[in-house]
């Protein structure tokens, strides 16, 4: 689940584009669509709220008050952040670096909508077996709005009955540009 969480606001970053290129892409790894979305992806500096939502779980043999405090832990997190106008140049594939054994089987994005199918396999800190998301959403300089659905194996937890199988969890993550950033503080 952590790692879900980690990948999420990597591919919101992605999501955050100029509407005007069209990047189109199959079969490519994490770092060849963030160097084909390096041109497109202009956010605006300044103070951004970020708002990550799960908006479901689904996993076979989790007990119901397991997957209520799972989506009540992440259910509309907001974070603000200070983006600067070095770190608005940049794509966001140094976020991305964790993505090693991510390829996105398409991605898609033009007209300030983008979409995206994304396979990890065997990545460090997950189980065994493989994680799949789909993402749709909208952009522009100044907000963005992604929907996720990731699928993963889970293994069977020892002692536990009926557990294992794979986990769905579908996400929201939006952010938006609130203004400047706050003036640094006397020290």
């Amino acid at each position: 689940m952590k790692r879900l969480t980690i990948v999420l606001p990597a591919m919101a970053m992605l999501a955050a584009c100029n509407s005007k290129p069209t990047v189109h892409a199959e079969n490519a790894s994490v770092a060849d669509v963030a160097a084909a979305t390096k041109d497109a992806v202009k956010l605006e500096p300044g103070k951004w709220e970020t708002s990550v939502a799960i908006l479901s779980i689904e996993a076979p043999g989790l007990p119901p008050q397991a997957a209520a405090a799972m989506k009540q832990q992440a259910q509309a997190q907001k974070v603000e952040t200070c983006l600067t106008p070095e770190q608005a140049a940049k794509p966001p594939q140094d976020m991305l670096g964790m993505a090693k054994n991510c390829t996105y089987e398409k991605f898609e994005m033009s007209g300030g909508k983008m979409s995206g199918s994304l396979v990890c396999k065997n990545m460090p800190g997950m189980p065994t077996g493989e994680m799949r998301a789909s993402m749709s959403g909208k952009f522009a300089s100044t907000s963005y709005d992604v929907t996720s659905e990731a699928t993963m194996d889970m293994p069977a937890t020892p002692g536990a009955p009926a557990t294992g199988g794979k986990v769905t969890t579908k996400t929201q993550v939006s952010g938006k540009r609130l203004g400047a950033c706050d003036a640094p503080k006397a020290g």
